[in-house]
């Protein structure tokens, strides 16, 4: 039999808290911090994973969007950039995830080459549009590391399971 994710993950737990942690020095706070830090991770990716490849579809999918409203216009360095962006975001072989961080890296570009040689118009609407994505990926964001309690204005956010759910929701009726 092959364990599963959450045994696994359990399992590694486990070792932590019953055999590891109780071992390490008591005067090694620093030890005692990353192993209590390591058992809040395994924790985190338990309730995750199961999730993780529709979170990353949903990120990936919200920035394909936002590829194919762009309007591009300028030199040959802006051009450049944005079909490089464009071929990512229309690459069915990358993954969700990989797809998601390699489009946000050719994002990156196709901004610094509109700094450059793009259209004043084209060059202030990407602006304004990539500065609305990030604040919704921002907030998306959040929500999914809600767990490691590090936000202070964790009640303003919408729960993960309700953004993952509309956002299936919306894929099925397209």
């Amino acid at each position: 039999m092959t364990p599963d994710f959450d045994l696994r993950l359990k399992s590694m737990r486990r070792a932590l808290t019953t055999v590891i942690i109780p071992a390490i020095e008591r005067g090694n706070p620093i030890a005692q911090e990353q192993a209590a830090l390591l058992v809040a991770h395994l924790d985190m990716i338990a309730t995750q994973w199961s999730r993780a490849d529709a979170y990353a579809r949903l990120c990936r999918d919200e920035l394909a969007e936002l590829v194919a409203r762009l309007e591009v216009s300028g030199g040959p360095e802006t051009t450049a950039a944005a079909r490089r962006l464009t071929a990512t975001a229309e690459d069915p072989a990358l993954a969700a995830s990989a797809a998601f961080q390699a489009m946000s890296a050719d994002l990156e570009e196709l901004v610094r080459a509109a700094d450059r040689d793009g259209d004043a118009r084209f060059r202030s609407a990407l602006h304004r549009d990539v500065l609305l994505y990030g604040r919704e990926q921002a907030a998306r964001d959040r929500s999914w590391f809600i767990q490691c309690g590090f936000d202070v204005n964790a009640g303003e956010l919408t729960d993960i399971d309700e953004i993952l759910g509309r956002h299936a929701k919306a894929r099925a009726n397209v």
